[in-house]
């Protein structure tokens, strides 16, 4: 990979990659650690890609493999940071109430519902990246929905 190609897929991917290791960890500085973390990877990758959209697919993958490691972690502390609604790179569309539901869901309902509603996954494919069943995707997407209506009421789904 040229230096050129990485500096582009930095910049198409960096602020998707931050919102998808944010809604797993709830934190700044830790969602910023996976972040690099999924960037160095990159950088030290000797993959020849076929295209932008390889890459993009393949730092998702990398990013939430990096989420559950993180986890994993014996020494991590987990400090939740309210600063995310400070974040000032949100479209005019930004809805601060839906985001907040969003963060207080379980931590593998949020994934599900980042990656299928942000990122527009199909579930499939995020199945396959939480290396879990698409019927377990559904349920949590169903669970969280159902949580969702239930914080929100039925005026989030047409946000």
């Amino acid at each position: 990979m040229t230096e050129n190609n990485y500096i582009c897929a930095v910049k198409r991917n960096s602020q998707r990659l931050y919102l998808i290791a944010y809604s797993y960890t709830q934190n700044q500085c830790d969602a910023e650690d996976i972040m690099q973390n999924t960037f160095l990877k990159l950088w030290k990758n000797k993959t020849d890609f076929k295209n932008d959209e390889h890459i993009d697919r393949w730092l998702t993958r990398v990013c939430v493999n990096e989420c559950k490691d993180f986890f994993k972690l014996s020494f991590r502390k987990s400090v939740p940071l309210d600063d995310a609604k400070f974040i000032t790179s949100y479209d005019e569309h930004f809805n601060i109430d839906l985001f907040n539901a969003v963060s207080s869901l379980k931590k593998k309902e949020r994934l599900a519902v980042h990656l299928f509603y942000y990122e527009e996954l199909p579930i499939t494919e995020i199945a396959s990246l939480m290396k879990t069943t698409e019927g377990t995707v559904k349920s949590l997407l169903h669970r969280a929905r159902k949580s969702l209506r239930a914080k929100l009421g039925d005026e989030w789904i047409n946000e």
